[in-house]
């Protein structure tokens, strides 16, 4: 193997032995449904059905969200890629008081599972005792410190109180494990054990005084894995938090890992090392207490964002959730979870607000794809273009090996000179990564010409000049690909998703801002292509290919075994509002300007403030109808049948006042039409941290980290309908503040306060329902 990392053309030999798949650890603990379908681990990678297969975790915590939007949330979890949900039963949550258990209202356990199981979304159960999750107490009630033992420990007295808690989580979950029918195809036993505490907020704002990372290693693990099972939770398989040189049992537990590069626990923080190039496999990022080699690399804590605290208030951008998420998959990992995919607002206790301390008493938005009223923010369309790649190509990705180039591991986060980029391959085809991203540190874009050599023949990006990798850009390009017969020896765009229409199997890409879309094809594997746009080629035994970008364009392949392929080519923006479904009896690539999922059959689209919505279909169908009070139109393009749909615009009803500097009141009609969603309120201010209340209960706050606040008011509808909707700010202090005791302590502040509301929007969400049926005979 040999590379120039640092210069603009680069030489690789691809001459690495095929990875080894075999029988692991963890090979036996998947189990079967009722219908048949299954479970399964190698050393490497989990199976589904046999097969090989890449799941997409994201956590959603039940308990802090409001259980009547519950199934509305997991179907646009499901929209977005994520194929088994996660989620945390926080003790203090449901034993406030001891000996009292709550599994009512937003803490129905069953409800939430019930949920899940009956959208087929697979669930990982994370039961404690002790969680963390940034709750007060790691999730522990505050009584239990009242007891002269030692938590998360096998002191006697500690688990019988375990025990307890389980035998109670047990019961919602009676039925439940997917060997039974249920969805319950995981359960994590503790977090961080023998790795991390969290604060004793039960002994006041005490911020040395930890609850202890625990201490009888294995062996507690294995105690509590023992109780599980003794009160009837016997999932298919049992992970653990393995970072830190955590605690992992030997047998039966899936190994788990998190990759943070925004940090609020460290500070001054360096950029961080989530996005060089390792193998992970081989070599874990940081010492791990398990054999790296019997396990498949997992994550469960992908930064899907960070929960902005008091002393540290991160920006987690877009970039940099799906450039960790394709640097992780070229690692190795081969189970991609995101903590959080969705936020969430914590309940209010009893006797106490449930937040950890330094962080807010109330929101758990933690910038997550989906925010703490649902939002959709930008990283949700990221995630889901590299969840319909795993849906389409993760069984040819998840058996092939890692190949680090030499030089990678040379490379240090502060590194902006040298190209990052490694491969990951099977019999000398696969799939070619690069990174241009890095937290902390700004990159520069990069003219680059690849030239990769493998068994198969050399491939290069691009066949002549050069290509220009974006700063803040990842990429994935294949390379000696196998499209049913069609040899794609490189090209210049990134997979997206490949599905079967009509008997005939559909490709798509698409194509990156400043790398022009490029195919290079082995000219025997083909023997007519077909584009009414863009050049072909023919250099020696290769057709060139360069389409034009865009759902209106596709190629038209026929291979030299007479089978018909479909490629489409999109923008990176085409991509970014792509989804696929199966729906109206079809499985179709649907693009729009508005976010989609599918309930009972119906297409649904939302907008914040468009009242016009334009969806694509391919295949298109032969008859939409939408919900009553939509106009639609129809227009063809291609090959996707392309429809506008229009709402009659709303502009909310609102009274604002300001009674005084620092405080505004709302008072809204909640009367809502029937083509308005949801309502969000958009506060742009300055200060330091703001609140939400309605009538005297607080509904949310806000530390401000430079964006603006969004609240959503669907969930608190009834209440506004008779209340009003107070905002507060607290302002930042620049200024000198004494303190001195004079009997009581004292604070005097002398210099500004800023704090001040520069904007309040009021935007509706609209939403169309749309029905599909058949298949448009010119598709």
């Amino acid at each position: 193997m040999n590379d120039n990392i640092a210069g603009s053309h680069i030489r690789f030999i691809l001459d690495a032995e095929d990875k080894e798949i075999r029988v692991g650890r963890m090979t036996g603990s998947g189990g079967k449904s009722p219908r048949g379908e299954s479970y399964d681990f190698t050393n490497y990678y989990m199976t589904r059905n046999a097969k090989p297969h890449i799941p997409v975790v994201g956590e959603f915590h039940f308990s802090r969200f409001a259980y009547l939007q519950w199934e509305e949330e997991l179907l646009k979890m499901k929209a977005g890629g994520v194929s088994i949900v996660a989620s945390y039963v926080f003790w203090n949550f449901h034993e406030e008081q001891e000996g009292e258990f709550n599994w009512s209202g937003n803490l129905n356990l069953r409800h939430f599972v019930d949920l899940c199981g009956k959208h087929e979304l697979p669930l990982i159960v994370r039961i404690g005792p002790f969680c963390h999750g940034e709750v007060r107490n790691g999730g522990m009630p505050d009584w239990l410190f009242s007891y002269p033992f030692e938590v998360r420990s096998n002191d006697e007295g500690y688990l019988y109180y375990a025990k307890r808690l389980y035998r109670e989580i047990a019961r919602q979950l009676n039925g439940c494990f997917y060997q039974e029918g249920g969805p319950v195809i995981g359960v994590q036993l503790e977090n961080e054990y023998m790795h991390a505490g969290a604060p004793m907020d039960a002994w006041g704002y005490t911020r040395e005084k930890y609850i202890a990372s625990g201490r009888d290693g294995r062996e507690h693990l294995k105690m509590l894995r023992d109780i599980a099972e003794e009160v009837g939770m016997k999932p298919m398989f049992y992970t653990a938090t393995a970072w830190g040189n955590a605690a992992v049992p030997e047998e039966g537990t899936l190994p788990m890992l998190a990759g943070y590069a925004y940090t609020p626990w460290i500070p001054n923080q360096p950029p961080s090392r989530e996005y060089l190039f390792r193998d992970l496999h081989m070599n874990p990022v940081e010492e791990v207490d398990y054999d790296s080699l019997e396990y498949p690399a997992a994550y469960c804590e992908l930064a899907g964002g960070m929960q902005v605290s008091y002393h540290a208030r991160p920006v987690v951008d877009a970039d940099s959730v799906e450039a960790m998420t394709i640097v992780k998959l070229a690692n190795g990992s081969n189970l991609v979870g995101y903590y959080m995919y969705h936020g969430g607002t914590n309940p209010i206790g009893k006797n106490s607000y449930m937040n950890e301390q330094a962080l807010p008493k109330m929101t758990y938005d933690y910038q997550s794809p989906l925010g703490e009223f649902g939002r959709v923010g930008e990283s949700y369309d990221r995630i889901r273009t590299l969840s319909m790649f795993l849906e389409g190509y993760g069984e040819l990705l998840a058996p092939m090996g890692c190949v680090v180039p030499d030089g990678q591991h040379a490379i240090t986060p502060e590194n902006t000179m040298d190209m990052r980029w490694s491969v990951r391959q099977q019999d000398g085809s696969g799939f070619l990564f690069m990174n241009n991203y890095q937290d902390h540190v700004a990159m520069p874009d990069r003219d680059i010409q690849l030239e990769l050599h493998t068994s198969k023949g050399t491939a290069f990006y691009p066949r002549e000049g050069t290509m220009q990798l974006k700063s803040g850009m990842a990429t994935i390009l294949p390379f000696h690909m196998n499209l049913s017969g069609m040899k794609i020896i490189s090209a210049t765009v990134q997979p997206l998703t490949r599905f079967m229409v009509n008997q005939e199997l559909t490709a798509v890409f698409y194509a990156h801002e400043g790398m022009a879309p490029e195919y290079v094809v082995d000219a025997s594997s083909v023997t007519n292509v077909e584009m009414p746009e863009g050049t072909i080629s023919e250099q020696g035994n290769e057709v060139v290919i360069h389409p034009i970008a865009g759902k209106d364009h596709h190629l038209g392949i026929t291979t030299s075994d007479g089978i018909i392929i479909r490629i489409i080519t999109l923008t990176r923006e085409e991509a970014l509002h792509a989804y696929r479904f199966r729906v109206g009896g079809e499985e179709r690539l649907v693009i729009s300007s508005s976010h989609l999922y599918v309930q009972n059959e119906m297409l649904l689209c939302t907008s914040v403030e468009q009242p016009e919505m334009e969806v694509s279909f391919y295949p298109a169908p032969e008859h939409v109808s939408a919900s009553k009070y939509a106009v639609s139109s129809q227009s063809k393009q291609g090959i996707f049948g392309t429809y506008t749909f229009q709402v009659s615009p709303y502009e909310p009803a609102v009274e604002v006042d300001y009674p005084k500097e620092y405080a505004a009141t709302l008072r809204l009609d909640t009367a809502w039409p029937e083509q308005v969603d949801d309502v969000w309120i958009e506060i742009d201010y300055e200060g330091d941290v703001a609140t939400a209340h309605i009538h005297h209960q607080m509904l949310t706050d806000h530390i401000h980290y430079g964006h603006s606040w969004m609240l959503g008011l669907k969930q608190s509808r009834h209440l506004l309908a008779d209340h009003a909707l107070r905002l507060s700010i607290t302002p930042i202090r620049k200024g000198t503040t004494e303190s001195y005791v004079n009997q009581a302590y004292v604070e005097r502040f002398e210099g500004v306060e800023i704090g001040k509301f520069n904007e309040i929007r009021v935007r509706p969400q609209y939403r169309v329902g749309l029905v599909l049926a058949g298949v448009r005979e010119d598709t």
